[in-house]
């Protein structure tokens, strides 16, 4: 005779179960989201993988990056670079003291910077010579002229793709590991 039905155990195993899923799932699409860097390869070495349960009801899977140049990787540089609408921190970076005032908002291509010290992306601080003030380093960089570095790079949306290429696969697994728990086992019975 069923004498009732041990929940807690049942939800305790089945997020147990889940969360092995959605690890699996994120170390998948962190070695999708490796695959597709091109520009900055440092970035492979700083994509970290945490898990979180949060009070019982809902299990993630965050992949971060706390370097700089994931940014550029995702979101492309200088005049390639994505426009506010597929880029989230565009309008803040035109707006901080990083954004060369010489530069363009509209076509956004990389320029010389004026005489002085400056505050560069990455948080660090550079001086310039003011040579090039002004000048179109993105030109000056494909012809040879200066640094290759200084060239524009395209967004790869590594992060985007890497979560968007494994959707089905994401869904199918969550969706697998709950059809297929043994609910069942949890009812409690009375042995006569």
């Amino acid at each position: 005779m069923i004498t009732g039905y041990d929940s807690a155990k049942a939800a305790k195993d089945l997020e147990n179960k889940l969360a092995v899923e959605i690890t699996g799932l994120t170390k998948l699409v962190m070695l999708t989201a490796k695959s597709g860097i091109r520009y900055y390869p440092a970035v492979r070495d700083h994509l970290e993988m945490h898990m979180f349960v949060l009070a019982n009801q809902m299990i993630s899977g965050d992949i971060t990056a706390d370097y700089w140049q994931a940014w550029l990787e995702q979101f492309g540089k200088g005049s390639k670079m994505a426009d506010s609408s597929q880029n989230p921190g565009l309008i803040t970076y035109m707006n901080s003291e990083a954004w060369n005032r010489l530069r363009s908002k509209g076509d956004r291509i990389i320029v010389g910077r004026s005489r002085g010290k400056y505050r560069a992306i990455d948080g660090t601080m550079k001086e310039s010579g003011g040579g090039y003030a002004g000048v179109d380093l993105e030109e000056l960089a494909e012809r040879g002229d200066i640094d290759p570095s200084f060239r524009a790079t395209p967004p790869t949306y590594f992060l985007r793709i890497a979560i968007q290429s494994n959707r089905k696969r994401i869904l199918d697994g969550i969706s697998r590991v709950i059809t297929e728990f043994p609910y069942h086992r949890y009812f409690k019975e009375v042995k006569e």
